[in-house]
């Protein structure tokens, strides 16, 4: 019996996600492989809330983190209802190219699909530095998603040649 290849799509919920999404899907239905939909609430996040609990009764870390993963989850599940896609959904806490990658290497993923944003200095201009980190570290391959706006760009530049 052979195993389904799984992607693993990494949603940031950037205005690259839903692009993500639907690649994933679509590299998902090609191969007939399994979806794995991955959002990451970044451990800087929890580390403050540990820290602001620490002054104040009003913030309970867990009850927080609870939260966010839920709401996270929702938001997750309602872009891949959007695309018409069914996936697991996974939230991880950590730091995000660090749980991306763990969380492919657990999956036995063979592929990563991941939109990429700039952000600072030139090569995280190109990629973003989780991006940038995904691709460098990577044993599986990365699928860049670069979202509508390059593909109106796209779409422009084939008119033109038209």
């Amino acid at each position: 019996m052979t195993t389904a290849v799984k992607i693993l799509a990494a949603v940031d919920f950037s205005d690259y996600s839903g692009d993500t999404v639907g690649v994933a899907g679509e590299l998902a239905h090609c191969l007939g492989g399994e979806l794995v939909a991955l959002n990451v609430l970044h451990q800087r996040i929890v580390d403050e809330l540990k820290f602001i609990q620490g002054t104040t009764e009003l913030v309970q870390c867990e009850e927080v983190v609870a939260q966010r993963a839920a709401s996270r989850r929702e938001r997750l599940q309602v872009l891949l209802d959007q695309h018409g896609l069914k996936a697991r959904v996974q939230i991880e806490v950590g730091v995000p190219w660090e749980a991306i990658l763990d969380a492919a290497e657990r999956e036995g993923a063979a592929y990563i699909v991941m939109g990429t944003k700039g952000r600072g200095d030139f090569s995280r201009t190109l990629l973003g530095s989780n991006a940038d980190k995904v691709y460098r570290h990577s044993p599986v391959t990365v699928v860049s998603v670069r979202g509508e706006q390059h593909r109106n760009h796209l779409n422009r530049s084939r008119g033109a040649q038209a």
